[in-house]
């Protein structure tokens, strides 16, 4: 069997061979990079020169620019091909291809995969992606990657003796010592990279982030996604208690950046709010307001003895219904601070001559019980259009209650998200609800994502999260999906990352004990979580569960085309539907000729080649002629048998 590059070298020699006709070299490249490499298109669909020099490291821009240690093996990471395939591992396996699915594994592998058949079909992606705390590593180790090291070879850091250059061990120090910023971007920029592509041009992204890397986030997202794209760093609440051990200020929020595929062409929605919602508010100069508490003081601490500067009277102009304070000379002649008496007669006198002059004269009395304001003179004499005067049959004074965080609904999404269900105390009380224990930390509220995917999604759309986590995403989907009837679709992609049992018992005995799992893993828990919420929501949305596996070395013996071993019909077809740029579709696998051919919607899969005149096969495909025909590269077939095949198709032939 070949090595991967002795695989690369065959299987492309095989596609360019296998179509043989009269383009000229330059078309030839052309239709090899459209079909072989998306990610060196422009908009038009064309090869995009710019592009083209990103990925070969040829730019020469000399502009603003995110610079940092190892972008250039990041960057061939994301160009770098890719040899995996996905298997099915559900317990129930049928002939429908599931639209909602999770993938166990490498999320750079898993965004790899989708881009085959995803490619600017995902509408909305959100992602949590482990945060730099300088305090751990990442459990995403790229640099011991296998592609890693392919790349470092064909860049000249490794010799053929196998010996490492200087630029190669710092870099490796760089992604080993992943407590660096410069690790972190180099972990993020080919993912965000990918997942640009996957993208629909009216498609947007959002990442939650907190202090550590916000800023270098949002000038990687620049970078990715044009600075003319950015839509918006939220702070997002989610803890409004705050968190005390933080230095300095008490730590409210993180941070939700978002941005488009392209901004012109995205819409972002509006959320549903009821008249009775906002019935009580009002609004005036300085915005909404509604009645608060009644200036008069009430409680053992309201009687006029006891805060004897807070009994005065309050002037209302009949004509405009204004409140007017009444001079300082004379609220100063109201009580003598040396007698500690209150001068009633005085304000009597004050009472008749403003009365005369078209006042009202209102004084603190509560059923005849002579009590204070709760505002001082002063703050009365400043912020008297903080007042509101009621006259229902009596005149009545009450402060203005203005909206604090949250307080007033807003059809348009505010720039600082805060609803009191966004707390990530939410999120863990879910979780314990769902499991009984507390089997995942910090797990993202169900209410904030289900109204970003209220706010950016369609009925049909697909959602797309790769680093899942506890599941949240799909759980938020499903009740989306079940709030306004919609039929959107999700994607989740989850690392198998082992569970340490010293570090999380709890997660670790739920995985032993309950799911049986031999190694629990965090992957685990997404899969349940989704199960379960499944069932609580009564939601009628199947999932299946994949993993990654690796595609076959191609097998150079002399007679034979390729070489598979045999796996399950399905799995082959489900990756050749990828390979042919179509999306999981959640159609039947009609099964033409068990093992051999297989038909989704109007087209065929050939999946074996047996005899040199395959009658049955071949009779099939000449009756109908309506869809394409796919055949896999690793087909097993003798030549002679493959070119004779070839030569009758090979006008609605594609090689996957």
């Amino acid at each position: 069997m070949a090595k991967k590059d002795e695989v690369l070298k065959h299987k492309e020699l095989g596609k360019v061979v296998l179509k043989q006709d009269n383009r000229d070299d330059g078309q030839k490249l052309k239709d090899f990079i459209k079909e072989n490499i998306s990610s060196m298109l422009g908009s038009d669909g064309e090869p995009d020169l710019g592009k083209i020099r990103d990925i070969l490291g040829l730019s020469s821009l000399n502009g603003y620019e995110l610079k940092f240690p190892g972008k250039g093996i990041a960057n061939a990471l994301y160009s770098a091909p890719i040899y995996k395939e996905l298997k099915n591992i559900d317990e129930n396996k049928s002939n429908k291809i599931n639209e909602n699915f999770i993938i166990k594994g490498d999320n750079l592998d898993a965004l790899k995969i989708l881009a085959k058949g995803y490619t600017n079909k995902i509408k909305m992606i959100y992602i949590d992606p482990p945060y730099n705390t300088m305090n751990n590593d990442f459990i995403y180790n790229d640099n011991f990657r296998a592609d890693f090291d392919a790349i470092a070879r064909i860049s000249g850091l490794i010799d053929e003796s196998g010996n490492k250059s200087k630029n190669l061990e710092e870099m490796e120090r760089i992604f080993k010592g992943t407590r660096t910023h410069s690790a972190w971007l180099c972990f993020m920029y080919p993912r965000l990279k990918l997942a640009r592509d996957l993208l629909k041009d009216d498609g947007v992204i959002f990442i939650s982030i907190d202090d550590n890397e916000q800023a270098n986030l949002k000038l990687l997202c620049d970078e990715i996604f044009g600075e003319e794209n950015f839509v918006g760093n939220l702070p997002t609440i989610m803890n409004l208690k705050g968190n005390n051990d933080e230095f300095g200020f008490a730590g409210t929020h993180e941070y939700t950046i978002v941005f488009a595929k392209n901004k012109d062409k995205l819409r972002i929605g509006e959320f549903d709010i009821s008249d009775d919602e906002i019935e009580d508010w009002q609004f005036d100069e300085k915005g909404y307001y509604k009645q608060g508490a009644n200036l008069k003081r009430t409680g053992q601490n309201a009687p006029r003895e006891d805060r004897p500067n807070l009994y005065f009277p309050i002037l209302i102009n009949k004509t405009n219904s204004k409140v007017v304070s009444i001079t300082e000379s004379e609220y100063e002649a109201i009580y003598d601070k040396n007698t500690k008496k209150f001068n009633d007669d005085y304000l009597e006198t004050l009472k008749n001559e403003y009365e005369n002059k078209g006042f009202y004269f209102i004084l603190p009395i509560t059923n005849n019980q002579k009590v204070t304001w709760r505002w001082s003179y002063n703050k009365i004499l400043a912020e008297s259009d903080e007042i509101i005067i009621s006259q229902n049959g009596t005149i009545g004074l009450y402060k203005k209650q203005r909206p604090s965080l949250g307080d007033i609904p807003s059809k348009k999404p505010k720039s600082l998200l805060y609803k009191p269900t966004y707390s990530s105390g939410n999120g863990t009380e879910l979780i314990k609800k769902i499991f009984a224990s507390k089997v995942f930390s910090n797990p993202k509220p169900l209410d904030l994502i289900k109204d970003i995917i209220k706010i950016s999604t369609n009925n049909k759309d697909i959602i797309l999260d790769f680093f899942a986590g506890s599941g949240t995403t799909a759980h938020a989907v499903m009740a989306q999906n079940l709030a306004d009837n919609g039929n959107r679709k999700f994607i989740l992609v989850q690392l198998d990352e082992s569970i340490d049992e010293k570090k999380s018992k709890t997660a670790f005995e739920f995985c032993k004990n309950e799911l049986k799992s031999e190694i629990p893993n965090i992957s685990d828990i997404t899969i349940e979580r989704v199960k379960r919420a499944k069932k609580a929501l009564n939601s009628q949305m199947e999932f299946s569960v994949y993993e990654m596996t690796d595609e076959p070395d191609i097998d150079v013996q002399e007679n034979l085309f390729g070489a598979r071993q045999i796996i399950n019909p399905l799995d082959l077809v489900t990756n050749m539907l990828l390979k042919s740029g179509n999306e999981i579709s959640g159609k039947n696998i009609e099964c033409v000729i068990e093992n051999r051919l297989y038909k989704v919607g109007n087209d065929y899969f050939v999946l074996d080649l047996l005899q040199k005149d395959d009658k049955e096969l071949f009779k099939v495909l000449d009756k109908d002629r309506n869809g394409n025909v796919y055949a896999d590269i690793y087909i097993n077939c003798d030549i002679e048998v493959w070119l004779n095949f070839y030569a009758k198709f090979k006008e609605r032939l594609r090689i996957l």
